[in-house]
């Protein structure tokens, strides 16, 4: 695995950021990410499209412009190590190194839009795979989408190379993520509303063990439900 460390320790600022919903508080962190971080980033977002062919499976089936293709493709790559580097940068920090990604299984989840993007989503395959993660990390990008409503614009983020910054939400175990069970229902307006139930819920085995969003079957759970990053540094001191 390619990690893109920061070159300096010092560089690094993190700050804290409470954020509040109906059952608790959470102290979120959010993490600088240096220019050369970014370039790097950049560098291997590129490097990636134009030595795999597949790059194709992480762009929607509707766009089918070869350039459109690459460029969704790369935003999506760089995303991913950006928010990798934003949980790097906090792991110096706290005076962890990067070898706990490895050894402990972690994976890092990015969501994009600010708006919108409310979710840790894990795919399914990730639970049929033999190769599973011990831990799920939540990271944001805060970032947003050239337009929502636009079938292309869509899948493409606003200024997404110039992001300085990630917000670390927080984690999940495997065991309680494997365990959620989903349920979709209309509401009295006859908008769809997504629902995750634990073991402790009622009816919980006539649940669906996965939950369906945008046609691609997963698990989630809301970012701000996350249980604190601090909790799983604790694991690793």
């Amino acid at each position: 695995m390619k990690y893109i460390n920061i070159n300096n320790k010092h560089e690094i600022f993190v700050k804290n950021r409470l954020i509040k919903h109906r059952f608790d508080n959470l102290i979120t962190k959010k993490v600088n990410v240096s220019q050369d971080q970014l370039d790097r980033c950049k560098e291997y977002a590129q490097e990636y499209i134009n030595k795999n062919k597949d790059y194709s499976k992480l762009v929607p089936k509707e766009i089918k412009n070869i350039e459109l293709q690459k460029e969704i493709a790369m935003q999506r790559v760089f995303a991913n190590k950006v928010a990798e580097c934003g949980f790097l940068n906090y792991l110096a920090k706290e005076n962890i190194s990067s070898d706990v990604l490895q050894k402990n299984k972690i994976d890092i989840k990015v969501a994009l839009d600010k708006d919108i993007h409310t979710r840790l989503i894990i795919p399914k395959e990730e639970f049929t795979s033999k190769n599973k993660h011990n831990y799920y990390v939540g990271v944001h990008l805060n970032a947003q989408i050239l337009d929502k409503k636009d079938n292309v614009k869509r899948h493409l983020i606003k200024d997404i190379y110039d992001i300085k910054e990630v917000q670390i939400y927080g984690y999940l175990d495997y065991k309680f993520t494997n365990e959620l069970k989903f349920e979709t229902i209309k509401n009295k307006l006859g908008k769809k509303e997504f629902k995750f139930f634990t073991k402790k819920s009622d009816n919980y085995d006539k649940k669906s063990q996965y939950a369906n969003l945008l046609g691609e079957e997963c698990k989630w759970y809301y970012l701000d439900r996350l249980m604190p990053i601090e909790n799983l540094m604790k694991k690793f001191k």
